[in-house]
């Protein structure tokens, strides 16, 4: 079988679209990678530990689950707005991050089963898969969207030539 001709540019019809998946990512990355990348590492570990020190314990009431992840989930916006991004402080251009990365920390929880598996009896494990999938495809879309005005992010340019990414 023949390449595609190059077209203008050098490069081919049959990676003209392609793209590179970004630099911080594998191509083995699991869901739930992709999603903890939004939620700042020191709440996930927060969560994780303390999850962990509950489950330790013959009995936990059920409200001092919710309150580790509410406390967490009030937690995640403030860290991402005042630790983990410069200069420290509420702007404009940190609303979309804040706000994907407490939506994403509630969807992480809920994909683990955290307290709603032990509050609600409809919880099934298949719908914290179910909407892991969902949110982490949809999150790039909305943050495309975003800071796009609408519009997807141009793509890189190829090398002429060779048809790779520069």
């Amino acid at each position: 079988m023949s390449e595609p001709a190059p077209s203008k540019g050098g490069a081919t019809a049959r990676n003209r679209f392609s793209q590179d998946p970004p630099p911080d990512s594998r191509t083995t990355d699991t869901y739930f990678e992709k999603l903890l990348r939004y939620i700042p590492a020191d709440i996930v570990a927060g969560y994780v530990a303390l999850d962990g020190i509950l489950k330790e314990q013959l009995y936990t009431p059920l409200w001092l689950g919710w309150a580790v992840f509410a406390a967490l989930a009030v937690l995640t916006p403030l860290y991402v707005i005042y630790v983990k991004t410069t200069p420290p402080g509420l702007t404009a251009a940190k609303t979309f991050h804040w706000f994907a990365s407490t939506l994403a920390f509630g969807v992480w929880v809920f994909a683990l089963g955290g307290p709603f598996a032990v509050t609600f009896e409809w919880y099934r494990p298949v719908y914290g898969a179910v909407l892991l999938i969902v949110f982490t495809l949809s999150l790039p879309v909305f943050e495309s969207m975003f800071y796009g005005k609408g519009n997807p992010p141009a793509a890189p340019p190829l090398n002429p030539g060779t048809g790779d990414k520069t």
